[in-house]
């Protein structure tokens, strides 16, 4: 069959020009995504890399992330302000670090709040009604929370042996300074310092530190346990970790990629799961070997339990800021107990 002359021509100006229109037309730019992290070598960093992994591969190229470890970019603190401002895309660190620009997230810092493996801490967080709240106002402080995570429990490293709770009285055990921390340190007798965690080996080594709390993971790789002989488990708080983006950068996106990064934060905290609980696990089977592992006997765990119910939790419930949080946690409690 014969193409009339005419039809020919049309066909031809109409492919001609879908072909201008084609080269004219450029494909998204690719946006450059820095995911920030303090730590180095260790799971935090590990999940730091998951997320920047993720949000690469889903978003099929339209971002390109890269995590920065070691305070590359900055402090935690510092980091926290480069995200609210856009600066800085995503983070994943534990949610006390929150605490200087949300305070209610320092209540995931209570003691004997929060189940010891890692998948019940992140079971507990997703159930949790002053989780909730928490998300809420971080997001009015410029910061997305896409959901918690467990890394693990925390017990004593010590330079002395830890048989009952008066060992601890007198002695100077680093802590992350938020309150319900220092406030628990301050009932049970013993005193609290804040101090940076790459500090606290040289302070331990020269005896500025008597102890200091931490999960199995932390410890070995930071090899802190060559500069102490005893690890005493009491499991007396527990690390829960936020996989935060900025808001103001996640707000002017387009929905599909709001459901990318939505996406690659959910699965990374699965990713998370799975690798602390291994690292906790292989870490404190390492300890037994190089240094003293003993339990606190019960009855000592419940006079440490007893001294902060009637302590620091009460203080907390009264407090008109952290008040709220505190009721809702011990719901949240109530009702994780009894699935």
């Amino acid at each position: 069959m014969k193409i009339p002359l005419q039809v020919a021509l049309v066909a031809a100006a109409v492919f001609a020009a879908g072909t201008v229109l084609a080269q004219g037309k450029s494909a998204p730019p690719v946006q450059n995504l820095l995911i920030g992290n303090a730590t180095a070598s260790d799971t935090q960093a590990a999940a730091n890399e998951k997320l920047a992994e993720l949000l690469t591969k889903y978003s099929n190229g339209r971002f390109k992330a890269t995590a920065r470890h070691g305070e590359a970019l900055g402090n935690n603190a510092q980091m926290i302000s480069a995200l609210q401002a856009g600066a800085v895309h995503g983070m994943i660190f534990p949610a006390g670090f929150l605490s200087t620009v949300v305070p209610e997230m320092s209540m995931f810092d209570m003691p004997f709040l929060l189940p010891g493996r890692p998948a019940l801490i992140t079971a507990f967080a997703a159930q949790s009604k002053a989780a909730e709240r928490m998300i809420e106002l971080a997001g009015q402080k410029g910061i997305r929370v896409i959901g918690f995570h467990g890394i693990g429990p925390q017990s004593f490293l010590t330079k002395f042996p830890v048989t009952k709770l008066a060992d601890i009285q007198g002695k100077k055990f680093r802590v992350i300074p938020s309150p319900p921390r220092v406030g628990a340190y301050q009932d049970w007798g013993g005193v609290a310092r804040g101090m940076e965690l790459g500090e606290v080996y040289t302070a331990l080594q020269q005896g500025t530190l008597d102890g200091m709390e931490n999960p199995p993971d932390v410890i070995y790789k930071m090899k802190l346990h060559e500069v102490t002989k005893y690890y005493t488990v009491t499991e007396h708080f527990a690390f829960a970790s936020n996989v935060i983006v900025s808001k103001k950068w996640f707000d002017g996106l387009p929905k599909d990629l709001k459901d990318v990064v939505t996406r690659a934060g959910k699965e990374t905290i699965v990713f998370a799961d799975a690798a602390y609980t291994r690292s906790q696990d292989e870490s404190l089977a390492a300890l037994r070997k190089a240094i003293t592992v003993t339990n606190m006997p019960a009855a000592e765990l419940k006079k440490m339990k007893d001294l902060a119910l009637k302590g620091v939790w009460e203080r907390m419930k009264a407090d008109p800021q952290k008040g709220p949080i505190a009721k809702l946690l011990l719901d949240d409690v109530a009702r994780f107990t009894k699935k």
